[in-house]
């Protein structure tokens, strides 16, 4: 089979909450627009959730079933994207392997319901998977992104720091 190319695209305002946000859903029509228009991407194979789609709301669970399709039988050559729009925060990280102390959250649209999706989780669901040779690439348009996929890179004031045990395995 040929390379093939996903997108998940996520834009949440959180309308009618003390939390609400403007922008977050162009955020959504421009990422699409940039992958379709500027870098050919097939639209079909581009998935949104927003929040003024009743049908496709940016949910916990919703967001983990795109997040699972998003990487489900890539195989090396593909090319993955996952794009994220709304608020970002912090919990306390159960494990202590932050330096820190927290783990990078990002929120659902029902993030008071049902909880907000940790850096570690995500980091389980779409980068420890990925075979070699898949390229993802990830947008994370919100507070506290900075180490949002737990990437064993980060960029200091004194140059690049690798964390030699990102995923903290034995």
């Amino acid at each position: 089979r040929s390379a093939c190319k996903r997108a998940l695209l996520v834009g949440v305002n959180y309308f009618g909450s003390n939390a609400e946000l403007r922008g977050c859903l162009n955020d959504v029509d421009n990422m699409q627009s940039l992958l379709v228009r500027t870098f050919n991407w097939p639209l079909d194979a581009i998935r949104t959730l927003r929040d003024d789609n009743h049908a496709l709301m940016p949910t916990l669970s919703n967001i983990e079933r795109g997040l699972r399709w998003l990487v489900e039988g890539v195989q090396p050559g593909d090319s993955l994207f996952f794009h994220f729009s709304g608020h970002g925060a912090q919990q306390e990280d159960p494990h202590g392997y932050e330096e820190d102390g927290m783990n990078e959250t990002i929120l659902p649209v029902d993030f008071m319901q049902a909880g907000m999706i940790t850096d570690d989780h995500i980091g389980d669901v779409i980068v420890k998977q990925l075979p070699e040779g898949v390229r993802l690439t990830c947008l994370l348009d919100c507070c506290h992104s900075g180490t949002g996929l737990d990437l064993p890179f980060m960029l200091t004031s004194s140059g690049w720091k690798e964390e030699t045990n990102p995923y903290h395995s034995r």
